[in-house]
């Protein structure tokens, strides 16, 4: 609702509240106690109330609050999370204010204009009168009166925890991965990539190991001494199982995977391991004694993205997922919901000491917040400088989390970063004008970008979480297309022309331009062709790994079981052109095509390739770059490289205590 109605001075009541605008004054008309409101809190209030059982869009909620400004999603927030407790509201079960996903907020209870005089406290005057008997009895209903309030008051005055910063490890380079164990006085986290550390919950080290290959998400027992973690070798997670000083307890085979989540501890027999195998996130169950791999019957809802698993209430195993309307849910193996988020959750850790979830909020990765089974939920922290990329709780409550800050820069052909920030994805797509297109995601929005002239412009507008993953020129040059989760949408130099929703089944792995006048977008199963008003023009059943279309030759490379084939129908068999390897396809990614030549990036023992085959001679495939953090490269229409990369990178880990309330 963007012709919200300005607000009205006066006193409101609602429920059992009162609301001098004026005054910024909240008061429970029936006891007469007052709230003294800090402004901005009022002036949201004001503004939800005067707009009851309407909407109110989240842009239009921040130009009134801060004209003229800029600010980060999570100040909103933080406001709301205020106004919330001032009104012992829940956002899972709103008696005030309902979030509606990705439109806004509303107020939806009923309001009623009292006057425009403020609310009054009584008051008891001195008095000549006679002494009455009741007044004999008045002190003791006072005190059952005091204690039945103080009973059934207690949820409602909770108080918000303070957040003590403490530093745990100080070395340069980068501190990721943390986990601390529950009980004992233990942690472990994995420093710059390929080195597991064990130390004590002060930073003392204990152990140190260097592998030859990437290592990450250490876990611990819950009761037990054991570390679990991860070895990614080729294209196999590896699990292995140690001693806090480092002896080997237990080795699995390795797994076929892309990547994989933190392992879970169900027992101190099994543990929850979800495995990335051909771009879908699997849960399965793990026998250490039989070294049994079985795949759990998780049943997975319509329209969401299983993110990974977490031991919470009563040492159960709880199961994340994200859905397309940008919601979060976390449920049990039977699919009964045990706690749900109006945002996107990647981030959770389980809180012993409180039974609170930690996570991450709308901001995605500068904040931490607590939620409660009941859905109240406060803000932990927030870092002004790094985000949070992992955490874990001992049982006092006390917040291991990692911090990390780097740098991401996209570099010219002579090495020079033509636009650098601390975003966590880049998708560089130049063009023989010079002009180069990318994505950037801050605060956990993807936005379209321009870099022409010698100047950055934005041309996307907000949309919340959607993520683009693709990005490409029109053959001519004079448009953009790029997805935006299972969106495509359309720019020109200017702005966003159009945004459509395809109708595929599963996450889009690749989109493109068919002809100056059709795109298409694959999702492993099937193809499928749109107009530029958005209107499917056809729609092509294939299994494949990927599919591109190649626009200067007039055909669709297709990629099936790691044999590359030139199709000109896709109905047909087409013409078999070379059979790559399992290193070169594994997590295939980023392709392009520049001057007859196929480029694409894969990873390899958590290492990033990019390989460059020459379609007029299919057997001649090289390597031609490989490092670790390359996030998206481009080539230009001379064949230079160019790259998005993670550089700068430093990440520590950080102690969150909360304080002792006496």
């Amino acid at each position: 609702m963007e012709n919200a109605h300005p607000p009205r001075q006066g006193t409101f009541r609602f429920a059992e509240f009162e609301f001098n605008a004026s005054k910024d004054e909240l008061c429970l008309w029936q006891t007469g106690q007052i709230e003294k409101l800090e402004p901005q809190v009022s002036q949201l209030l004001a503004m939800l109330i005067n707009n009851a059982q309407q909407v109110i869009s989240k842009e239009h909620i921040q130009t009134a609050l801060w004209p003229n400004t800029i600010v980060e999603q999570n100040s909103l927030y933080q406001l709301l999370t205020k106004l919330r407790k001032l009104l012992s509201d829940s956002s899972r079960n709103p008696r005030f204010i309902k979030t509606v996903p990705k439109k806004g907020y509303c107020f939806i209870a009923d309001v009623e204009l009292v006057s425009n005089a403020p609310a009054q406290v009584k008051t008891i005057e001195r008095s000549s009168r006679k002494f009455h008997p009741l007044l004999a009895v008045l002190p003791i209903l006072v005190v059952c009166f005091s204690v039945w309030a103080f009973f059934n008051s207690q949820e409602s005055e909770f108080k918000i925890p303070h957040y003590e910063l403490h530093d745990v490890s100080y070395d340069l380079g980068l501190e990721f991965d943390v986990s601390v164990h529950r009980e004992h006085d233990l942690m472990a986290y994995i420093k710059d990539i390929k080195t597991l550390t064990i130390t004590d919950k002060q930073g003392q080290q204990l152990f140190n190991r260097t592998f030859a290959h990437r290592v990450g998400f250490p876990a611990w027992q819950h009761k037990g001494k054991l570390l679990a973690y991860w070895q990614f070798i080729e294209d196999k997670c590896e699990l292995s199982i140690i001693s806090p000083q480092g002896a080997t307890s237990h080795r699995a085979n390795g797994i076929v995977c892309e990547s994989a989540k933190p392992p879970v501890w169900k027992s101190n027999d099994e543990l929850i391991l979800s495995i990335l195998q051909q771009g879908v996130l699997v849960p399965y169950l793990y026998r250490i004694g039989t070294e049994e791999l079985i795949a759990m019957p998780l049943e997975r809802p319509a329209q969401a993205e299983y993110k990974g698993a977490i031991s919470a209430w009563d040492n159960r195993v709880y199961f994340l997922f994200n859905y397309i309307d940008h919601t979060s849910k976390l449920v049990s193996l039977d699919g009964k919901e045990a706690l749900s988020w109006p945002f996107p959750v990647w981030l959770v850790a389980y809180n012993p000491n409180n039974g609170a979830i930690v996570s991450n909020d709308e901001s995605q990765r500068h904040n931490l917040i607590a939620t409660h089974r009941d859905g109240q939920s406060y803000p932990i922290y927030n870092t002004a400088q790094g985000l949070f990329t992992s955490a874990s709780i001992d049982k006092n409550g006390d917040i291991y989390t990692a911090i990390e800050s780097w740098q991401v820069n996209i570099r010219d052909k002579d090495n020079l970063p033509i636009f650098s920030t601390s975003s966590i994805d880049y998708l560089p797509v130049s063009n023989s004008l010079g002009e180069t297109a990318f994505m950037s995601r801050r605060s956990g929005v993807c936005e379209v970008y321009l870099h022409a002239d010698n100047k950055v412009s934005r041309l996307s507008n907000h949309k919340g979480y959607e993520y683009v993953k693709f990005l490409e020129w029109r053959p001519d040059l004079s448009m953009l297309l790029s997805n935006r989760d299972m969106d495509l949408a359309l720019y020109d130099r200017k702005s966003l022309i159009l945004q459509f929703t395809t109708e595929l089944n599963s996450t889009i792995k690749n989109a493109g331009w068919y002809d100056m006048q059709t795109v298409y977008a694959f999702d492993g199963t099937k193809i499928q062709l749109y107009d530029l008003q958005g209107r499917m023009l056809k729609s092509i059943d294939l299994n494949a790994q990927f599919a591109y279309f190649d626009s200067s030759n007039s055909r669709w490379l297709v990629l099936q079981d790691n044999h590359l084939i030139s199709k000109i129908d896709l109905t047909e068999n087409g013409e078999n052109l070379a059979k790559l390897s399992r290193e070169q396809t594994n997590l295939l990614h980023n392709i392009r095509i520049k001057n007859n030549a196929l480029y694409w990036q894969s990873s390899w023992s958590k290492q990033d390739k990019i390989w460059r085959l020459d379609l007029t001679n299919p057997s001649d495939i090289t390597l031609v770059k490989q490092g670790n953090l390359i996030w998206h490269f481009d080539i230009d229409p001379y064949e230079q490289l160019t790259i998005a990369r993670m550089e700068a990178i430093e990440g520590d880990i950080k102690r969150l205590s909360p304080e002792q309330i006496n």
